[in-house]
């Protein structure tokens, strides 16, 4: 009888009514449900940002896509609503327009003009043409012709400014313009077309301001015919004694081997940069 009774003190739960064992086992199931919970919610932690980054992504490519498509297929003329014709190819880019030039050197004019842009300076010296053809060109330039019924203004402006600093009281102005062969005479031509321009750019005969009557093509022994142009410049500005009845800036014809007291000034254009 007493070994029943030890027997059934050792089989006696504990004071909450649960064994040992269970009470173990019941703490461990504790933890770990405690560290599962924890678990979940770093992996959830974590899984929300990754979906949001794919999310955006998607959206992303599925925009871009859709946009596209729609430029293809819409850009011009509503490619799907006629047969899903390609889009037409772009012409291709032509090139630039080059730079206009309009670059002179210091004290230089310049003259825009349809074939390209020309600077002139009018120059001092007392020269026959040809000589003052060869001082052209070692300026890099050539005697100058007139495009323009301005320039031709404008030249005559800039020579009274050097007649006027040298003292001058009247001078005449060397061009690039020589007689046509065919034209010898007056009366043969028209005045306009008795003449040409010798600077290789210059163009047209609006510039050729002549003196009523000129050129004549007056013949003198030793010299020939008249067969190369000037200007008329005054200090007045309008008239001189000297030559009676012309006008400043009037352009008139002369001998090209002709030089005097009054031959002091020509004018030299080149390309513009």
């Amino acid at each position: 009888m007493r070994s029943n009774g030890l027997m059934d003190k050792r089989q006696e739960p504990d004071s909450d009514g649960t064994p040992d064992n269970q009470m173990a086992y019941g703490k461990m199931v504790m933890v770990l449900n405690e560290e599962m919970k924890l678990s979940i919610l770093i992996f959830f932690c974590f899984l929300g940002p990754i979906l949001a980054a794919i999310g955006r992504y998607d959206s992303s490519s599925s925009w871009s896509s859709e946009s596209h498509e729609g430029r293809g297929s819409h850009g011009h003329g509503h490619g799907h609503g006629h047969g899903g014709r390609p889009r037409p190819p772009r012409p291709p880019v032509g090139p630039r327009p080059p730079r206009e030039k309009t670059n002179c050197p210091a004290g230089w004019m310049l003259f825009k003009r349809p074939q390209g842009n020309w600077c002139v300076k009018v120059f001092v010296g007392q020269f026959n043409h040809f000589q003052s053809e060869t001082n052209c060109v070692g300026q890099g330039a050539k005697l100058t012709g007139l495009q323009t019924d301005e320039e031709r203004l404008k030249v005559a402006g800039a020579g009274l400014q050097l007649i006027h600093q040298n003292g001058f009281q009247q001078s005449t102005l060397w061009l690039g313009a020589k007689r046509k062969a065919s034209c010898p005479t007056i009366g043969i031509c028209a005045p306009k077309d008795a003449f040409e321009w010798t600077d290789g750019h210059t163009t047209g005969t609006d510039g050729f301001g002549w003196h009523p009557g000129q050129p004549d093509g007056s013949w003198r022994n030793g010299f020939g015919h008249e067969d190369c142009a000037l200007q008329f410049l005054f200090a007045s500005g309008t008239t001189s004694q000297v030559w009676p009845g012309f006008i400043h800036g009037q352009l008139n014809d002369r001998w090209c081997q002709y030089s005097d007291n009054n031959s002091r000034l020509y004018a030299c254009g080149k390309l513009a940069t």
